[in-house]
């Protein structure tokens, strides 16, 4: 099936009858709205691990971790019986309305990493020194992210550098704080943070759209972006599963196991009435038949229930949220503490472009 050109209000017409099948996307994009689809992040995350040689626990760490990096959005004020506390830290905040020292300390980080040199070198917007912050798809600085995170170990970490080296390719020409340079040409009714002002079009698979500010008619196809991604991903994890093969033997186990060709076909699949998606994950659990078990599904919750216990009728806030006995072993914990590594090093590592941008270092 074809891909369509959407416009924001799109209206689809099935034997004679319209049907709005997606509604304006206005308040979802300010807060609480979707970001690159789980279907990436998880679904073909876990494909892609699963294929380069993890076990299915460890492809479902990874591809876990992917995914909560977006979900992971509210702090927690963890209490324990012994009177001391935690509190973690976040990886996404949908709340554009935050103040921007928040945001500079997420969006950059972990969706919108700056290509450095290369933005500058590629980058046709006009953004002035703040041009290095501009997200290069396979930048160096998401390589060497992603590059630290595999030479830890840590699976937790792992999941979450994949997340953010696959947002290079969604959010490619979009700067992750406000800027101009993000501005919809002849639109303009969103804060210019990220790609706001275009709402989830960059990150809808089996989705076509005009990115207005790199010229009047620069059509966008998000299938091949995503499926140049989950190769380079492959890539990455097949030789951290495999010490000794390089870039081209990597390539070439991708291409011997067909995985462009069944990703493409999966993205291609929809049905004539209901949610496209629907189809689509059909398809991806064809291609990995342990998606379709039930200890694989993702729920953005799954991992805290397990580690934190909620008082839901306890008023004060600070009181609300307990750790249970499993909470040092549990892998909510470990993601909260991955982030945090995480964190720490992307800002070490993108301190010369923020100061280069003349953004405020924190």
């Amino acid at each position: 099936m074809p891909i369509l050109l959407r416009p924001l209000w799109q209206m689809m017409v099935v034997r004679g009858m319209k049907r709005l099948t997606r509604p304006p996307a206005i308040w979802p994009a300010l807060k609480g709205g979707k970001v690159m689809n789980i279907e990436f992040h998880y679904f073909i995350t876990f494909i892609l691990s699963r294929k380069a040689g993890f076990t299915a626990e460890d492809a479902y760490t990874i591809a876990y971790s992917s995914q909560y990096t977006d979900d992971n959005n509210y702090k927690y004020y963890v209490n324990f019986k012994d009177g001391s506390h935690y509190i973690n830290e976040i990886s996404q905040t949908l709340d554009i309305t935050k103040p921007s020292e928040t945001r500079r300390k997420i969006y950059p980080l972990f969706h919108f990493i700056p290509g450095g040199q290369q933005a500058e070198d590629t980058c046709t917007l006009e953004c002035g020194k703040e041009k290095c912050f501009a997200t290069v798809p396979n930048s160096e600085t998401a390589q060497e992210i992603l590059k630290e995170a595999l030479d830890s170990k840590d699976l937790y970490r792992i999941g979450v550098a994949v997340h953010a080296y696959a947002d290079t390719w969604s959010h490619q020409n979009f700067l992750g704080y406000k800027c101009k340079a993000n501005a919809r040409r002849g639109l303009g009714i969103m804060p210019n943070i990220g790609h706001a002002d275009f709402f989830h079009e960059p990150d809808e698979i089996h989705n076509e759209w005009i990115d207005s500010r790199l010229g009047r008619d620069f059509r966008v196809n998000n299938d091949d972006r995503f499926l140049d991604a989950a190769k380079h991903i492959f890539i990455q994890l097949y030789r951290f599963k495999n010490p000794t093969a390089n870039d081209a033997q990597a390539r070439a186990k991708y291409e011997d196991l067909g995985l462009e060709g069944q990703l493409k076909d999966a993205m291609d699949e929809s049905y004539l009435f209901g949610r496209d998606e629907k189809a689509r994950v059909k398809a991806y659990k064809k291609i990995c038949n342990e998606l379709g078990l039930k200890k694989y599904q993702y729920h953005p919750n799954a991992w805290r229930y397990e580690a934190i216990k909620k008082h839901p009728l306890e008023t004060d806030l600070f009181d609300r949220y307990w750790a249970k006995e499993t909470f040092p072993e549990s892998d909510w914990f470990r993601f909260q503490e991955a982030v945090e590594d995480y964190r720490d090093y992307a800002l070490n590592l993108l301190k010369p472009i923020y100061q280069q941008a003349g953004i405020g270092w924190l």
